[in-house]
């Protein structure tokens, strides 16, 4: 057993926010809170763990953080990130480095650029990847996932020419002399993807389990993977079958990948894995112009794509929803969100399933009605705070000006009684700190410290609400985990100094010291780093 106290111990169980002393029972379960007396009382020789007058919170749940793509990045991908990919050129170095290491014929693939840090303000191209190599086939992700950068040769193979139609859901970026650029956008990457080779079911595991070490160091201990297929489903059983899941999953089961209708998966809940509730993706991106909205983008014009027919939607969702799945949708733009809502709303008028709340991801653009008829059939929302250091210059370059004061609103979603959990969408943000992710949401400032709709910020205690007990509640898995009350999972972070009582400025300069699982200490700070 262990005994915590000694320290700021906040629990996020509205019923009693903060106590004196934590009792953590051999079952790794959370035995007693209370005063450091009555602790005492049934401690017997329980280890004692002094937090020294640091803090004790319940671990991190990102409620929407794609875990085996982070893997990939951390452990197979080109990192094109700004931090190792400053310029378009040193891009084009990276990717001739990692093609030097192999034969002709090898896909290179890669991710996390970001035009709006580049200094040439523009995206990658075909030609600019033809640079790296001509005999490898190549394709780089863009770190919102929704756009993609194929070479002249990916091209080739995908068999993608001048005449090629844009595919539902998709659009093939041209030149003026109707050319691919190599750009693809939404559904349209899907047409290079489905020529790279799969990767082995051992690297993926070993991506997995890279990430959830990475997790560990950042007191995260719970995650929702959302849009996995069946080969991701199939390695995280395996993962939790041998006892290797350092870190709780919630996947979200993707429903549709380009064309591909991947069939309703088999429901799965155990200690570490959860796997009840299926993703849809209603519209593009916000940092790449591709959400669906009401006025045209400033810069690049248009409206956004819409990913499905309503009615191809509804039947999928009806699908889903009469078998009992938990439904997440991805929407940002108003159209998506009006389209997703109705939908979301016919089906719980035609088979109501009180406990079956649906959730939507991101939830950029909502104006008050959407606020208003979501709280209304209890939808959740899995939203990101965090994307306003990491893109806020993309939202001030194509966002129309009327939409910036609502833009990832949690103000108005909390004061419209929705449920809110906080995420990162990692590896779409370079940072998937939750400090990083608390502070924004407080301080709603952009990386040059400008705030972005600062009408929207929140309390750090709700803050913290939704970036353990939210996450909690919207993957089902309230009664064990979210708070440190009694009955629940002993998943819990020492964390260097309180986030509530700590200036928000400085709130970065806080740091993890420990993190526990089921009172199993999985990771412990070796070096002080402000010392």
């Amino acid at each position: 057993m262990l005994v915590f106290y000694n320290g700021t111990i906040r629990t996020m169980d509205p019923a009693n926010p903060v106590v004196d002393a934590v009792l953590v029972g051999n079952d790794g379960r959370i035995r007693a809170v209370g005063s450091r007396a009555e602790i005492e009382t049934s401690a017997g020789d329980a280890e004692r763990i002094d937090l020294q007058g640091h803090t004790l919170i319940p671990g991190f749940n990102d409620a929407h953080t794609h875990v085996q793509w982070l893997g990939l990045m951390l452990t197979r991908l080109v990192d094109a990130t700004i931090v190792k990919a400053p310029t378009i050129d040193t891009i084009i170095a990276l990717y001739r480095q990692r093609a030097a290491e192999r034969e002709p014929g090898e896909w290179v693939t890669g991710g996390g650029y970001n035009e709006n840090f580049l200094p040439e303000k523009r995206h990658v191209t075909r030609y600019d990847l033809d640079q790296a190599s001509t005999q490898h086939p190549m394709q780089l992700v863009h770190t919102s996932g929704h756009v993609s950068v194929a070479n002249s040769l990916a091209l080739k193979i995908a068999g993608i020419t001048r005449d090629t139609p844009d595919p539902q859901g998709g659009h093939i970026v041209r030149d003026e002399n109707g050319e691919p650029t190599g750009v693809l956008e939404e559904n349209a990457m899907t047409l290079v993807m489905q020529h790279i080779p799969e990767i082995t079911e051992e690297q993926m595991a070993d991506a997995i389990r890279a990430a959830m070490a990475h997790q560990l160091t950042l007191g995260i201990t719970s995650a929702t993977d959302p849009a996995v297929d069946p080969f991701h489903i199939k390695v995280y059983r395996q993962l939790e079958a041998a006892g290797r899941l350092t870190v709780r999953i919630n996947l979200l089961a993707e429903r549709r990948n380009g064309d591909v209708i991947f069939p309703l998966p088999e429901k799965y809940v155990s200690d570490t894995l959860r796997l009840d509730g299926v993703k849809f993706f209603a519209d593009g991106g916000m940092t790449t112009a591709t959400a669906a909205i009401r006025e045209a983008f400033k810069d690049v014009g248009g409206h956004g794509i819409m990913i499905y027919e309503t009615e191809q939607l509804a039947d999928l969702m009806w699908e889903s929803h009469d078998a009992g799945f938990h439904i997440a949708t991805h929407a940002n733009g108003e159209t998506a969100l009006e389209q997703v809502i109705s939908v979301y709303e016919m089906i719980t008028e035609r088979k109501p399933r009180p406990v079956l709340r649906h959730r939507i991801e991101h939830f950029a653009l909502p104006d008050p009605e959407h606020l208003e008829r979501l709280a209304r059939i209890g939808g959740m929302v899995a939203t990101q705070t965090v994307f306003l250091p990491a893109m806020g210059p993309a939202y001030r370059r194509y966002l129309p000006d009327v939409c910036i004061p609502r833009a990832y609103g949690v103000r108005d979603m909390l004061d419209a009684g929705i449920e809110v959990a906080l995420s990162t969408d990692a590896p779409v943000v370079p940072d998937d700190n939750p400090l990083l992710g608390l502070k924004s949401a407080v301080d709603r400032k952009d990386h040059a410290g400008v705030p972005l709709a600062p009408n929207q910020a929140i309390t750090m205690e709700e803050a913290l609400y939704a970036y353990t007990m939210g996450g909690a509640i919207l993957s089902g898995d309230q009664d064990n985990r979210g708070s440190i009350t009694a009955g629940k999972w002993a998943d819990l972070v020492i964390l260097s100094g309180d986030p509530v009582t700590t200036p928000v400025d400085d709130l970065l300069s806080l740091y993890v010291e420990a993190t526990y699982v089921a009172g199993q200490c999985v990771y412990r700070l070796s070096t002080n780093p402000g010392g």
